[in-house]
């Protein structure tokens, strides 16, 4: 079995205080709320209160919140929701590929798109963009590269008629001034994977783009346990992240300027300054970053590489190719709450180790 120093992905266990609690959440949590009888009554005011919880810790009003079993589906529903035949889709050329998979059906369908580019450090350029009669699908971040987003800037310059967030990386970024969806990942703060929180602020113009004859707005299939395990995961990973946020970022400037010392010929995407203090992506010139992931892992290492938005995870990058870097050796690093000193710098000696024995 192999040794696991250090969790570097993305993924992560269920927050210790949500963990401890699970098994009491599916205890209570089995009945449907939406039926008469004493348990589900007591299952409908936990499903509110849990809710209620997340909308405060959000920002956002409960009314607004819609639970989704598929967080990657909640991001489409985010956008089909307010795209029209006669409304243009913008988004940009690092958005994840089921959004260009959106963009490619509504062409299909007579509907405009535009792919906005971005700049070498990751910032999408606008300049010439006029979204008037348009959606315009926004990354709060990056979920490869961390790198974040001017939001109330770009919205304010390209001025769409609506507006659909991704901010599934973060459950920390401020909202903008102007917005009509969004898109939350409670995996983003150690909740359960698999529960999403579509936020609807726009319902006058947001409608169902599934077949759907009921009143409901979604299929509200969700795990009402595992909404109760995020509910109270994102209470506890807001608390820590007052100061995890500072010593993270602390670790990432250190494991950036390691690897620049040694002179190991690595390009980071975007920078320490405009992406999350707990991503790292970065490229080994002249290595393969599966054999990179491959090495490591037999260190006791886990980390990512290739493409976050494919079921292959191997496959080339499209978020490095728009940023203008190579992606055949790419990492991606994770820095979870509670990781050690320790294991950064064990992190940091292999890294070193295994990209120069690469070349």
């Amino acid at each position: 079995m192999v040794r696991v120093t250090g969790n570097f992905t993305s993924e992560s266990a269920l927050h210790p205080a949500a963990k401890e609690l699970i098994a009491d959440f599916f205890d209570q949590g089995w009945a449907d709320h939406n039926k008469l009888g004493d348990q589900s009554a007591r299952t409908a005011i936990l499903r509110n209160e849990a809710i209620e919880s997340i909308a405060e810790n959000l920002k956002i009003l409960p009314s607004e919140i819609e639970i989704i079993g598929e967080p990657r589906l909640g991001l489409q529903l985010a956008v089909t929701g307010l795209l029209r035949p006669d409304l243009k889709l913008i988004h940009s050329a690092v958005d994840r590929r089921s959004i260009f998979a959106v963009g490619k059906s509504h062409v299909e369908s007579g509907g405009q798109l535009e792919i906005l580019p971005v700049t070498q450090n990751g910032e999408i350029d606008f300049l010439e963009c006029n979204g008037s009669q348009a959606v315009l699908a926004l990354q709060g971040a990056n979920v490869e590269t961390g790198i974040t987003q001017e939001a109330d800037t770009l919205i304010k310059r390209i001025a769409p008629k609506y507006v659909a967030l991704d901010y599934s990386t973060s459950p920390t970024l401020e909202l903008p001034e102007l917005w009509d969806s969004a898109i939350f990942d409670a995996s983003s703060w150690q909740g359960a994977t698999g529960i999403g929180i579509l936020a609807i602020r726009n319902s006058a113009q947001w409608k169902n783009p599934l077949p759907n004859l009921g009143i409901r707005r979604t299929p509200e299939s969700a795990s009402l346990p595992l909404l109760l395990a995020s509910a109270v995961a994102l209470d506890a990973w807001l608390l820590e992240e007052a100061q995890e946020k500072v010593r993270l970022r602390l670790l990432n400037e250190r494991i950036r300027h390691a690897l620049i010392t040694e002179n190991l010929a690595i390009t980071f995407a975007g920078t320490i300054e405009n992406s999350l203090p707990q991503k790292i992506a970065l490229v080994a010139q002249g290595c393969v970053g599966e054999d990179l992931v491959r090495q490591l892992n037999e260190l006791g290492f886990i980390l990512d590489s290739g493409s976050a938005c494919t079921a292959a995870q191997m496959q080339p990058s499209h978020v490095f190719d728009a940023l203008g870097l190579r992606s055949e050796g790419n990492l991606r690093i994770t820095l979870h709450h509670g990781v050690t000193e320790n294991q950064v710098a064990e992190l940091i000696s292999a890294l070193i180790s295994v990209v120069r024995q690469s070349r």
